[in-house]
């Protein structure tokens, strides 16, 4: 049986920050006994996207999305040198590290990045499995 262990890319914590949807990731951890994993790069990049002027329209208080995240999520410090998973991206790597290093089953991501390099990540690392924000909440409907 796979993990039911999640790393949450950055964009997709933004999507449910956006979208006042939240409780579906806190009803989902409990519900479900999932745990999601973050690491200190993961809040460096939530904080710097959610700085983009384009997306201070939604008014989302940075410090209670970063305190939701802590609140249900683990944190895990990420062990260096990461090893170069996204050849597209260096600044993607560490979303796949936090999930190898942390024996996750998935990651949950947005990023065309990440989602070109499923198939690679997939056959190469066998209990990795990539979903967008929709299959992930399809496991949980």
């Amino acid at each position: 049986m796979r993990s039911k262990k999640f790393v949450l890319d950055a964009n997709i914590w933004v999507s449910y920050f956006i979208s006042e949807q939240t409780t579906f990731l806190v009803n989902a951890v409990s519900a479900k006994r999932i745990v999601i994993f973050y690491c200190a790069e993961l809040i460096t990049e939530i904080k710097r996207v959610l700085n983009y002027p384009h997306l201070k329209k939604y008014g989302i208080n940075i410090k209670e999305a970063v305190k939701i995240i802590k609140s249900i999520s683990v944190e895990y410090t990420l062990i260096y040198p990461i090893k170069r998973y996204i050849p597209s991206d260096i600044d993607d790597d560490y979303v796949i590290a936090l999930a190898l290093q942390t024996n996750s089953g998935f990651v949950t991501s947005g990023d065309r990045n990440i989602l070109d390099e499923k198939e690679n990540l997939e056959k190469k690392y066998a209990k990795l499995k990539i979903l967008t924000k929709a299959e992930f909440e399809n496991r949980f409907l």
